[in-house]
């Protein structure tokens, strides 16, 4: 089925995003892509996407500089492309939304709720960026985006090992030709120092997190402590997949997500409430 390209106006910025299932009465999710990748479309995650709609209505959203928003650039940062994930589901009277997020995208909704308290009813990270930044990035990754992002040749030696199996490299090089190398520069720039690993130990609602054990992009370490910060969350590894992993184990994936949601995610938030009653009353 093919899904129509919308747009909407947030934040000075015009974005690109797909819906699918609408009208039906299955619980809103907020979908965004990696970074350099797109949401949009059939070609990336369109399986992982197909299995989703069965479960949920996903708004599957291009960020800022990336896929259908790929011409705003003006003003990108990290906390601009998280305020208009928030101001998105602002704008389309979503309410409280399931966020799915996967790499960047997994950091923009941990970002995006740290700045927005609220907006997501849930959280769902899978293999995502640190939130202790990129300090374990080489900084020559950086440099070779800037120089190569255009390069056809040269991504298509670079982005496939990024996924353990499985995959669509083609289909994530024709995303990151579209991206303009200034994006590039301020991303890789602001990344390194973009900490928030204490303003997450603050976030209140249930979080997934999954991790491919096999992750040659993000650390599993880096994402582990993640993990652990985060006062209500629940981690899945695989031990077979890496980076790419809505990729690699669509299918899988999605069961881990459903699982979470129809049964993990209220009992989660029940206990944090149990707790935080605990605590009030031996502090009485």
């Amino acid at each position: 089925m093919a899904y129509d390209i919308r747009h909407i106006d947030v934040n000075g910025v015009r974005l690109g995003y797909q819906v699918r299932s609408e009208g039906s009465s299955k619980p809103p999710a907020v979908f965004a892509h990696g970074y350099s990748g797109r949401s949009t479309g059939e070609d990336i995650y369109g399986e992982f996407l197909g299995s989703l709609e069965k479960h949920f209505t996903i708004y599957a959203l291009d960020l800022r500089g990336h896929g259908a928003s790929a011409s705003e650039i003006d003003g990108w940062s990290m906390s601009a492309v998280a305020d208009d994930v928030a101001a998105f589901v602002e704008a389309l009277g979503i309410e409280k939304p399931f966020y799915i997020g996967h790499s960047f995208g997994g950091f923009t909704g941990m970002f995006c709720e740290v700045r927005h308290p609220a907006t997501f009813s849930a959280l769902c990270l899978i293999t995502t960026a640190s939130a202790e930044g990129g300090k374990d990035t080489p900084p020559e990754i950086g440099q070779l985006w800037i120089d190569h992002g255009n390069d056809r040749e040269f991504l298509l030696k670079t982005i496939p090992p990024q996924s353990v199996r499985g995959g669509h490299p083609t289909a994530h090089i024709d995303a990151v030709i579209l991206m303009d190398r200034r994006v590039h520069e301020v991303y890789f720039k602001e990344f390194v120092d973009r900490v928030i690993i204490d303003d997450i130990r603050n976030l209140q609602l249930p979080v997934l997190m999954i991790n491919g054990a096999l992750d040659n992009v993000v650390p599993l370490f880096t994402q582990h402590a993640t993990a652990l910060a985060i006062p209500n969350c629940k981690e899945i590894i695989f031990t077979t997949e890496g980076h790419l992993l809505p990729l690699e184990a669509p299918d899988r994936v999605v069961r881990e997500i459903v699982t979470f949601w129809q049964y993990d995610r209220e009992a989660m938030r029940s206990d944090q409430l149990a707790k935080a009653a605990s605590m009030t009353n031996a502090n009485a």
